[in-house]
């Protein structure tokens, strides 16, 4: 009875499998589930994939224009700045330029006013310069004329009573003739005149004991003294007392008139040179000179 009970359940389990499996229901609702299936979980549909490529050109184009609009409004904000940086920098620079086109304005007036006032000092310094000249002068020929009283003095009150000879104060005694040896230097003209504005002479040497004298005070400096050949050519003496020549007394080769000097002319004015011999030279040049009263 169990076995019999156990083999009709199975033979009715059987029957029950066997009869599910090869009876398949063949209803509508059956058969559309089972073509369905597949596209639910396979391929989009072919409408929702244009959707979707719609949006995402919509979704990327509307994230490059509000990339374009914020570098649009940076870039915007950027060169306002810097137009607005740009406009103060050429005020300023406009505001510059009109004061140093003022300022000029003013140093061209205070220019004009200052170039008068410098002619003005120069025209008094010159003023005062001449007058200083004029002064130093006088002063200088006062200065003989005292030293001259006090040698007049000197021989009227000797206690000997014989005729004692003294030179003004700056002046050197030699056998009877005062000498001025000058420390500046002059032209030759120039020396001359200052000799007679002194009551004396451009050295003329009548000795060889005078010239050796001489020398001893002029060495190792130029001197001129009073021996030109300007007046006729030939060599003479200030006195016109004419010049025997000596070619000992002159430095080798002199007097040659040398006129590659770019003076102008020759070389007519006799000078006393470092060892004391004569030399010509253009009377033009500033030498120290001899005056013998």
């Amino acid at each position: 009875m169990r076995v019999s009970t156990s083999e009709s359940s199975s033979v009715s389990m059987t029957n029950e499998y066997a009869g599910e499996y090869d009876n398949p229901d063949t209803s509508d609702d059956t058969q559309f589930w089972r073509k369905e299936s597949p596209h639910r979980f396979g391929v989009v549909p072919s409408i929702g994939h244009s959707r979707w490529i719609l949006c995402a050109v919509i979704s990327v184009t509307t994230v490059i224009l509000m990339i374009l609009i914020i570098t649009v409004s940076v870039s915007h904000v950027k060169f306002e700045r810097k137009f607005l940086a740009t406009e103060m920098t050429v005020k300023n620079l406009n505001q510059t330029l009109q004061s140093i086109i003022s300022r000029s304005h003013n140093l061209e007036e205070n220019g004009h006013k200052v170039k008068s006032d410098i002619n003005n000092l120069e025209f008094d310094l010159q003023t005062m310069q001449g007058n200083m000249d004029d002064m130093s002068e006088s002063t200088q020929i006062l200065s003989d004329r005292v030293s001259e009283l006090k040698c007049l003095i000197n021989k009227i009150s000797s206690k000997n009573n014989t005729e004692e000879q003294c030179c003004p104060d700056g002046w050197s005694l030699f056998s009877s003739h005062c000498y001025f040896f000058s420390k500046n230097g002059m032209s030759w003209n120039s020396a001359k005149d200052e000799c007679e504005n002194k009551r004396s002479q451009l050295l003329i040497v009548n000795s060889r004991q005078e010239k050796e004298f001489v020398v001893s005070k002029t060495t190792p400096l130029y001197f001129w003294l009073g021996l030109t050949d300007g007046r006729t050519g030939e060599w003479e003496w200030l006195d016109r007392t004419p010049y025997v020549m000596v070619k000992s007394e002159w430095m080798p080769g002199q007097p040659d008139n040398w006129e590659a000097h770019g003076l102008g002319g020759g070389e007519d004015c006799a000078h006393f040179h470092r060892d004391g011999r004569y030399n010509d030279d253009h009377c033009s040049r500033r030498y120290r000179f001899v005056c013998k009263a």
